[in-house]
């Protein structure tokens, strides 16, 4: 029902401009932040223990690119992936810093986040990178087929995190990119790093760093943003490049300056980032990684 739903959706909103998504997704996001009020308590906690003094004008704005996020997502859904040169962008200093990264030959590992419209920037990323996106799957299952199904058409490689290092390898052979969540809590702790982000104590995952680590690709830290047209803009805050010998050290340290990266971001940009999930809770899952599964955690040893 979801899937059909969503895409009913995405045929009357796709023959429209792309500037009128952002006036689509107010209604919706308002519905969800002021009247369902959903994880409203949370977003305004995180941002007044964060030091935003003004937590509701922040929040709203958080809500407000949700709801555009949505409507851009059902408007790329039915989109050739050419639609996308004119409403995203790489900055150019961004794009000097990647082609330096990539020109190592090794390819390189994205430290991606929740900023900005996500989806939308990996899509816009794939149009030129041989791009794998390590992503979990999402709950409802509707959502997650209908979002596959957009991901696959526009170019994106997908694989789960269980097993994910030997496609990973593969496509870092061959000069391409592996995107991978570092603003997610990990599913052990011992596969995080605990370190202070946005004025709480919170895991990161070390995962990225250590694929960058074991294959020698650069880690280049991504993160994403609208202008004021409402565009997309794609920026490169740091890249890493790992070292030949003390592997295991480089690692923490990759990890800490990936997320203090992103941290300065999210405090130049508070709205551009999901303050609605749960970044600072515990591991879910205590459970071992399967049996025959690869550990891109593990992957540096």
């Amino acid at each position: 029902m979801i899937e059909l739903a969503l895409g009913l959706l995405a045929r009357i909103v796709a023959p429209l401009p792309f500037r009128w998504m952002r006036a689509l997704g107010a209604p919706l996001a308002w519905f969800v932040g002021s009247i369902l009020r959903v994880r409203r308590s949370h977003v305004e906690g995180a941002l007044r223990r964060g030091g935003w003094r003004e937590s509701a004008r922040v929040a709203r704005g958080m809500y407000r690119g949700l709801g555009a996020s949505v409507m851009e997502l059902l408007w790329l859904s039915r989109r050739p992936t050419e639609a996308l040169a004119s409403v995203t962008s790489l900055e150019p200093a961004s794009k000097r810093a990647l082609d330096e990264a990539l020109a190592r030959g090794r390819g390189a590992v994205l430290a991606a986040s929740h900023t900005g419209n996500w989806e939308l920037a990996a899509c816009a990323m794939a149009r030129s990178l041989n791009l794998l996106v390590v992503t979990k799957p999402i709950r409802k299952q509707g959502f997650d087929r209908f979002m596959g199904r957009t991901r696959r058409a526009h170019g994106l490689e997908l694989a789960p995190p269980e097993g994910a290092l030997l496609p990973a390898r593969e496509v870092l052979a061959r000069r391409g990119c592996v995107a991978m969540l570092i603003d997610q809590v990990p599913a052990l702790e011992r596969h995080g790093i605990a370190l202070d982000f946005l004025g709480a104590r919170a895991l990161a995952d070390r995962a990225p760093a250590a694929l960058a680590a074991c294959t020698g690709a650069p880690l280049v830290v991504v993160a994403f943003h609208r202008d004021l047209r409402g565009a997309h803009v794609i920026r490169v805050l740091r890249v890493l490049y790992p070292p030949l010998r003390d592997r295991s050290a480089w690692i923490v340290r990759a990890t800490r300056e990936a997320t203090s990266a992103l941290e300065a971001f999210v405090r130049k940009y508070p709205s551009e980032w999901l303050w609605l999930h749960k970044r600072w809770r515990a591991p879910r899952s205590s459970r071992p990684c399967l049996p025959g599964a690869s550990s891109l955690h593990e992957s540096h040893a």
